[in-house]
């Protein structure tokens, strides 16, 4: 069995190929990359590589030809997704995975524009396929985690309203499941218990042994107070636009719960304070 995996040397794609070897040895493994050089890793852990770019068609027809499972990850590039479902179809690909985003219906920042229309264009292609509703990263905390490893202190201005989150790896072992069972179902969604960022500043505090300040403060604090610190500017808008997302409240994210995304890991997903761990 040939299977590939797009954006193979990315967080999550690089993973699903790890757990791919793990879970089933015997298969041909193909990762996409946009260069041999950035296909190098991926060789020395014996995974073949094909060279590809989802704006440019004819690569992707020549990246998926005998490929008979696709872990599609996606791209929030706007139209270009398409080429692979089409270059996918002409390969004749017999299943393809797709890392959509949870609950689609509401607002995800815009990305549920992209995700809905990949979604469609997967459904019309003809191909047995799974849309894996995957939620956020933890990693979109990433500021709120070193800020508290360097100061002792979890500020935090979304006083309402909580979110789902799962690690990384987590979503690509879930992906790498689906592409081997070649699950039946068209649709899984994989979300975590919703937690405010009380929640979250409170599973800091026991990963770092009850030794951290928490602290609710305006938004007009809890930035000058990262950047002073000496936070990356990247990480503490990604946790600005958060936590004003989950102040918001109207995202759906209160409904998640994590029943499917355990079914499909077949064990627990990793617990708060020991998820926040990773990150410090």
């Amino acid at each position: 069995m040939n299977i590939l995996v797009t954006g193979a040397n990315g967080g999550y794609g690089s993973r699903a190929l790890d757990y791919l070897q793990q879970f089933i040895p015997e298969a041909n493994l193909y990762g996409l990359v946009r260069s041999e050089n950035k296909g190098a890793a991926l060789k020395e852990k014996g995974i073949n590589i094909r060279i590809g770019d989802y704006a440019d068609l004819d690569s992707m027809k020549k990246a998926l030809q005998g490929i008979d499972r696709l872990l599609f990850v996606s791209s929030p590039i706007p139209n270009i997704q398409k080429n692979v479902i089409d270059a996918a179809k002409e390969a004749g690909v017999q299943y393809i995975a797709y890392t959509s985003i949870y609950q689609p219906e509401y607002d995800k920042f815009g990305l549920e524009i992209n995700h809905k229309q990949t979604e469609q264009w997967i459904k019309d292609s003809g191909i047995p396929y799974t849309i894996l509703r995957n939620s956020w990263y933890m990693e979109v905390n990433q500021a709120l985690f070193d800020y508290a490893k360097q100061t002792n202190k979890f500020e935090y201005f979304a006083t309402k309203g909580k979110l789902s989150f799962a690690l990384r790896r987590e979503y690509a072992e879930a992906g790498a499941r689906v592409i081997v069972e070649k699950s039946n179902k068209e649709v899984i969604n994989l979300a975590n218990t919703p937690r405010s960022y009380e929640e979250i500043a409170q599973a800091t505090k026991v990963a770092m042994n009850g030794e951290l300040d928490i602290k609710s403060v305006s938004k007009d604090v809890f930035t000058p107070d990262l950047v002073l610190a000496g936070i990356s500017k990247m990480w503490i808008g990604v946790s600005e636009n958060y936590q004003q997302y989950t102040l918001n409240e109207g995202n759906g994210e209160k409904l998640a719960d994590n029943s499917e995304f355990e079914q499909v890991l077949g064990h627990p997903l990793t617990k708060l304070s020991e998820a926040v761990k990773e990150f410090l």
